[in-house]
């Protein structure tokens, strides 16, 4: 089972190569011969490693010239058995890996040797992060000139390694003030949130509130509900239950202020970053929902206001409601219910309103919900759009469309030299229903941080 796909050009030949990860079936690195073929030198380049493999991230860490990256392995959460779309069926306690140290596999950093060949160099340089890791970043956090490393943690810690010179990494989380992590990580981004100011890393992380109902004024807040110390494996301080944002305040030094940002969203798996209205700030999607047998969760996209706060604006730009807002999707197809079906009885017993039965037949009905987003220009026109990854249905296609966001009489915007310059501003709140417990408010942004940022869906999930 495939897991990511990582494109980078590791033999500087100028065409892109491909680094796919899967769970025990062996990572795989395809050689890129610039015509449109690829060939599999996973074993000859010595990273066909087998285990639960999650991202790998492309980076010269010694400055040599020679692309090198990281590998992040989760650990295992897998049985023996296949089930039978051939995948290995998952531990029934898996969530709780992190409470066994036994089952953990730390991460790999390779060295590139040149000539298509890898070296396992993790004990050399003083790496061998055994947490739950999902995915990791590199960014220059002192500005030393070399790549540091940021690792991502599902359960447990994140770590930030520094960089000391291309030979060693020394873990500098407690000295850097990022001990305190957002619970539950599932993506993150280093971007600028103010033009003057350096990177700054967004980590997002479940919140865990599944036993409440959230309402408008609950969304922006961070989880009441938190799990028992004996799951976290350590005190409560030492997490954030909801997402966090932390700033670059230089000297290697952060400060998590995402709730002063507005950075908090409901059911979050990671965030993608781009200037959507080209206004010269960073802005940030954030693919969202947990699907079965929870409620639908709505996608965010904040608009970067001037880098002092994020603005709810996914309504506002056509992000949301889906096409034909839609919200759910039938999870399992009607089938004969003789009361003794064990999957229909579990699914009912999860989410009874998601069961519908019409004589003895039974469909299971399930949220739709976005795991992750690419943002780049699909068409060309110099705007950016985004690319969603469904779980368990077609993705979306968000194409920026200015033609739109000139015509909408909200706005009455005009085309100007620098884009669309609005003329009057848009009112200070919105309200949108979408059906019980689906409501949302919030400050919401004016045509001039929406200005280009219009979008319409070309594509969709469908039943």
């Amino acid at each position: 089972m495939g897991v990511t796909a990582s494109f980078a050009d590791i033999d500087n030949d100028g065409d892109q190569d491909l680094f796919v990860t899967t769970v025990r079936g062996g990572n795989v690195l395809f050689e890129n011969d610039g015509k449109g073929h690829f060939k599999d030198i996973s074993k000859a380049a010595g990273v066909d490693y087998v285990g639960h493999s999650s991202g790998a991230v492309f980076f010269d860490y010694d400055n040599d010239g020679l692309l090198d990256f990281y590998l992040c392995n989760v650990g295992r959460y897998t049985t023996d058995v296949k089930g039978r779309g051939g995948a290995y069926e998952g531990l029934d306690d898996a969530f709780m890996g992190n409470l066994h140290p036994d089952r953990s596999e730390r991460g790999i950093l390779y060295k590139n040797m040149g000539r298509n060949q890898f070296k396992n160099v993790t004990a050399d340089v003083g790496l061998g992060d055994t947490g739950w890791s999902g995915d990791a970043s590199v960014v220059d956090v002192n500005g030393d000139g070399f790549a540091d490393l940021y690792v991502l943690n599902m359960q447990g810690s994140n770590h930030l390694y520094e960089n000391v010179g291309g030979k060693k990494f020394v873990d500098s989380t407690a000295k850097s003030k990022l001990s305190e992590n957002a619970l539950g990580r599932h993506g993150h981004q280093v971007f600028r949130l103010r033009q003057r100011r350096p990177s700054r890393s967004a980590d997002h992380g479940h919140a865990f509130g599944h036993g409440r109902v959230v309402g408008p004024s609950s969304e922006k807040l961070k989880a009441r509900i938190q799990m028992d110390e004996s799951m976290l494996g350590g005190p409560k301080s030492r997490y954030i239950f909801g997402n966090a944002f932390y700033a670059n305040r230089g000297n290697g030094k952060f400060e998590e202020i995402s709730d002063r940002v507005g950075a908090e969203n409901f059911w979050p798996w990671g965030p993608s970053t781009g200037d959507f209205n080209a206004d010269g700030w960073q802005d940030v999607f954030i693919a969202s929902s947990m699907n079965f047998p929870y409620r639908y969760g709505v996608n965010s996209l904040l608009l970067n206001n001037r880098g002092e706060k994020f603005l709810d604006s996914e309504f506002l730009l056509g992000i949301e409601p889906r096409r034909g807002t839609r919200t759910a999707h039938v999870l399992v197809r009607p089938r004969l219910f003789d009361g003794r079906s064990r999957t229909a009885q579990t699914l009912a017993e999860c989410r009874p309103g998601s069961v519908q039965r019409t004589d003895r037949k039974v469909r299971i009905m399930a949220p739709l919900g976005t795991r992750s987003s690419v943002v780049f220009d699909l068409n060309q026109d110099g705007a950016l759009d985004i690319v969603t990854n469904e779980f368990n249905s077609a993705p979306q296609v968000f194409v920026s469309d200015p033609r739109a966001a000139a015509a909408d009489p909200l706005a009455e915007s005009r085309i100007g030299r620098h884009g669309l310059e609005p003329q009057r501003a848009w009112r200070d709140r919105a309200r949108v229903r979408g059906g019980p417990g689906s409501s949302r408010s919030g400050t919401t942004a004016s045509p001039a941080t929406c200005r280009r940022a219009c979008c319409r869906c070309i594509s969709g999930s469908a039943i």
